[in-house]
């Protein structure tokens, strides 16, 4: 077979798991609880692997009725993060709620002047906010986040990785005695979007939840004939799960989905199917009035619109101080120097080397994502059809997103 003719066959390959793809009720016990472990496999996560936060504050910073601290944590062993956790004014014996805000390729990680501002203005509304680097982004580039190969080839993936991670920084939200854990959210936009979908699965004691800039379907993503940021790359998960099944599961909770209109990602039209969705689970459970979903003028990105309509969605949820819809911190942004760290440690983990710890399997580093997910069937010829990516690391990904997985000793 040619390029193009291999191409053709992995369309065929889609249509054909996507006709057979489990019927799931997520209002039904069963059924969740599939999704679930549906979800953990194609991640790749064990929950003995779930690490335990040991966060360190290395110093604060005051704002207008909030202060910042800066944290250094470990999550893993020898694994070292960076984050923000911004503390709004408590009265003394009071609990305040917690919002995880999930980064996604915002330039920066956490110092993403679009982070920021959401940030600030929850906790100016009452909210602590955790801002964590995600692994390989902001502070911890050195980790690897867009390339990582050895995750996959260890039976897990990158994305698997950040959820394990995010679902610490929950326990973690727990056990703060500062932290009301009846009030507990998690937003994001983006990669965001992807980490809060998996979380409405997987993130046990959240009580709201706003995703955007994502949700669509995994078919969808996974057809990209484009390089992805292997965060985006999900093993087995097309013709076996679908994204309104994980986000069903998180019902009867709060849940609000939204995009932008002009948003070039993601297409609206697929957009509104997934959220139908989503709203007949919630209407299946009798709790139509905890599902909202929106599509607004804007792009992909959060702009003061947006992070306006979060705001005042975890108002309600989370019983917070009303939202204003103004922008009045832009001129109190921290710069991107402003680190938690002065320099990274030289022996600080990278995501090959927590993969390669978590299962015992040591890959060669030179392996690519070919190696490990070969094209079925192969090209006998190799041409390169898209200036968005290398042909066999696409052919690679269409067969990952479609495999059950596998590893490499």
């Amino acid at each position: 077979m040619n390029t193009n003719e291999v191409f053709h066959a992995y369309e065929r390959r889609f249509a054909k798991v996507m006709s057979e793809i489990p019927v799931r009720k997520p209002w039904l016990e069963k059924d969740r609880e599939k999704i679930i472990s549906a979800t953990k496999k194609c991640l790749g996560i064990k929950d003995e692997w779930i690490p335990e936060i040991k966060a360190e504050t290395l110093r604060t910073v005051k704002g207008e009725g909030f202060s910042i601290d800066f944290i250094k944590f470990e999550s893993w062993k020898s694994t070292v993060g960076t984050a923000h956790i911004y503390k709004p004014e408590i009265p003394a014996g009071e609990k305040a709620p917690l919002v995880i805000l999930c980064c996604g390729h915002g330039a920066n990680g956490k110092l993403c002047p679009g982070y920021q501002a959401m940030a600030r203005r929850l906790a100016k509304q009452g909210a602590m906010v955790i801002v964590p680097d995600n692994i390989g982004q902001g502070e911890r580039v050195p980790m690897g986040h867009s390339g990582p190969v050895i995750p996959f080839a260890c039976g897990m993936s990158v994305q698997g990785l950040i959820v394990m991670e995010t679902l610490a920084w929950l326990e973690w939200a727990k056990k703060n005695p500062l932290v009301d854990k009846s009030r507990l959210a998690a937003i994001g936009n983006s990669g965001g979007g992807t980490l809060t979908m998996f979380l409405a699965a997987l993130g046990k004691g959240l009580s709201a939840i706003s995703s955007s800039g994502y949700p669509n379907t995994f078919e969808f993503i996974a057809r990209k004939e484009k390089k992805h940021c292997h965060c985006n790359i999900l093993p087995g998960i097309v013709g076996r799960l679908e994204m309104w099944e994980l986000y069903g599961v998180f019902a009867p909770n709060k849940l609000m989905l939204f995009q932008g209109l002009e948003d070039s990602l993601f297409p609206a039209d697929i957009f509104y199917s997934t959220a139908r969705k989503v709203k007949s689970v919630y209407e299946e459970m009798n709790a139509a009035g905890a599902f909202c979903f929106e599509v607004m003028p804007g792009k992909h990105p959060w702009n003061n619109d947006k992070r306006f309509l979060i705001s005042s969605f975890l108002a309600e949820a989370l019983k917070l101080r009303p939202s204003e819809n103004l922008e009045k911190d832009d001129k109190c942004l921290m710069g991107e120097e402003e680190k938690c760290l002065e320099k990274w440690p030289e022996n600080a983990l990278s995501a090959d080397d927590i993969a390669r710890n978590l299962s015992g399997l040591n890959p060669p580093d030179s392996l690519k994502l070919s190696d490990v997910y070969p094209p079925n069937p192969m090209p006998e010829e190799i041409s390169q059809v898209s200036s968005r990516g290398d042909t066999m690391q696409i052919l690679a990904q269409f067969e990952c997103f479609l495999s059950d997985g596998k590893k490499i000793i």
